[in-house]
């Protein structure tokens, strides 16, 4: 059934995403902040709109039956106090509009444990803590709604190793790693849209390599220089497991980091 999708925020996940619903047949509003970016997007969707969370006109959501959050905790200082307004706003004029967040796993702050939708959050950055004020906004005030706590997205040029190429002194050499490819993040939110149940879905690769291991493996296999890793350090962190998505019936195309694509 064809739906009226807006996505707040046409990005780097954002945009792959408008595509991969207007595929399916969907009617794809997006919004950007850069004017330069409208003429390329609106060979792909049916819609862009230039707008920024200051707006005061929201009108443009009043069809809207669903509404997708992409707009990152960076792009603001009150990034917070800024989205719950413009979210209110939204349910002024449709209240009964579905929406997707996507959100982080850094909400669950960086504790050696295991955690799932069930753990409870300690978000300890700035911008996890931000984050999780927005999503107990949509808990309490949306019908339906769907949380992402997505994991470190790789994709498209998009990988942390060609930023470690080379480096020495590299903080948390045995943290699990805790990565998504961004195929399996449209996928995954394509499949809850499909067979929508409101709640909170991690998105995370099964498979938790070592960070030491893990990126001086892919450095070597791109022949890139091998990282230093701070040897002294020995920090550890949280591992994502992703039960609800998968109750759900969805499968994972890439289950194991090593295997994620990208582009040099």
């Amino acid at each position: 059934m064809m739906k009226r999708v807006c996505i707040v925020g046409i990005g780097w996940l954002g945009e792959e995403l408008a595509v991969a619903l207007k595929k399916l047949g969907h009617h794809v509003i997006g919004t950007t902040t850069s004017a330069s970016k409208v003429e390329v997007l609106e060979r792909k969707i049916d819609s862009v709109k230039v707008f920024n969370l200051n707006n005061v006109d929201v009108n443009f959501l009043t069809g809207c039956d669903v509404l997708i959050y992409t707009i990152p905790p960076s792009s603001s200082d009150k990034y917070a106090e800024i989205s719950n307004s413009f979210l209110g706003k939204v349910l002024e004029i449709n209240p009964h509009v579905t929406i997707i967040y996507t959100s982080s796993t850094s909400v669950y702050g960086n504790e050696e444990r295991e955690v799932n939708e069930d753990s409870l959050i300690n978000p300890s950055s700035a911008s996890a803590k931000k984050i999780a004020k927005i999503e107990e906004f949509i808990q309490n005030r949306f019908k339906k709604y769907a949380i992402f706590r997505l994991a470190g997205l790789v994709g498209g040029k998009r990988h942390p190793v060609k930023y470690l190429a080379g480096r020495s002194g590299v903080s948390k050499p045995l943290v699990p790693v805790n990565l998504l490819h961004r195929q399996d993040a449209v996928g995954a939110i394509l499949h809850v849209l499909n067979c929508f149940t409101s709640g909170v879905y991690n998105l995370c690769s099964e498979n938790h390599p070592l960070k030491k291991s893990f990126y001086n493996t892919i450095a070597k296999q791109y022949q890139m220089k091998a990282i230093k890793f701070d040897i002294h350090d020995f920090s550890k962190d949280k591992v994502v497991t992703c039960n609800t998505i998968k109750k759900s019936g969805f499968e994972f195309k890439y289950t194991s980091p090593y295997d994620f694509p990208f582009d040099m």
